[in-house]
């Protein structure tokens, strides 16, 4: 996806083959939580509705 597009609102789909396919680039580089922890970082919450 080019830089000089309009960026999407958070939680709409992808608009085009293209925007999949960099999206599923950046799924492969997406980093287990093992991982995480070796850098000093921490993994986002999980989130659930209260049904």
């Amino acid at each position: 996806m080019s830089k000089d597009k309009k960026q999407q609102e958070n939680g709409s789909m992808a608009t085009s083959f293209e925007e999949v396919q960099e999206l599923g680039k950046q799924m492969e580089k997406r980093r287990e939580e093992t991982e995480l922890e070796e850098v000093g970082r921490e993994q986002d919450p999980e989130q659930f509705d209260d049904e």
